[in-house]
């Protein structure tokens, strides 16, 4: 029976390590694989992600008791996910970068820490995982399989893009739905790095820099390849 959900639970923590793995070393197996065996690949994930992200709205509402203009798919994560379903299935690269900063920080804190009332083996906590663990393993098989990668650019205009642009604009969704979208009127639940911030709505001001440092931080390791060579 799952319990209450516990950041160092034994269980959480088996299931993030097992999450990481799947997600470095699953696309590693088809390396040197036809062309058409990693296109079947790209195009099964992005029909799992896609669908996922279709019926999570009603697990939402009929299992977790969310208010249907609470479960919309208009988190990060959310559009994390249709960005690097879009590219898997043969859009621009502009999505890749998307997913590539949203989708590695977003949901990797939400792997690390989710925002779930129950933990280990509770179907709310699964799926949650699930879904998380599907956007950065999309991600990995773009850079593994298909030679993506983010370049210092792609970091400025996806940053300057998410702060001036769409922070703004999902503003205006909380404010005309009432919710809490991006989380920017309330911080989420649980144990997360919001706790150290100030008391929503000021928290944001911290989280606007925190942001830009973890996306930068998962930019350095190309920057430093691109240095050594």
């Amino acid at each position: 029976m799952a319990e209450a959900f516990n950041l160092l639970a034994p269980s959480h923590i088996t299931t993030f390590i097992i999450s990481l793995l799947i997600i470095v070393f699953l696309p590693r197996i088809f390396i040197g694989s036809s062309p058409k065996t990693i296109k079947v690949l790209r195009y099964v994930l992005a029909f799992l992600m896609i669908s996922h992200e279709l019926v999570d709205p009603f697990i939402k509402v009929n299992i977790r008791d969310f208010a249907w203009v609470d479960a919309l798919p208009l988190h990060m994560c959310a559009f994390s996910t249709w960005c690097i379903s879009i590219y898997l299935l043969g859009g621009p690269r502009i999505f890749f970068n998307f997913a590539y900063f949203w989708g590695i920080v977003g949901a990797g804190m939400s792997l690390l820490t989710p925002d779930t009332t129950l933990g280990f083996p509770s179907f709310e906590y699964l799926n949650h995982m699930y879904g998380h663990l599907l956007i950065i393993l999309g991600v990995n098989i773009g850079m593994v399989l298909m030679n993506e990668r983010p370049h210092l650019k792609d970091f400025l205009n996806v940053m300057t893009f998410t702060t001036a642009a769409f922070l703004p604009a999902m503003y205006g969704v909380n404010f005309l739905l009432d919710a809490n979208y991006w989380y920017i009127l309330e911080k989420p639940v649980g144990d997360n790095i919001t706790a150290l911030m100030p008391d929503a709505p000021y928290h944001i001001l911290a989280l606007i820099p925190v942001a830009w440092l973890l996306t930068f931080a998962i930019y350095v390791p190309f920057l430093l390849k691109d240095k050594n060579a």
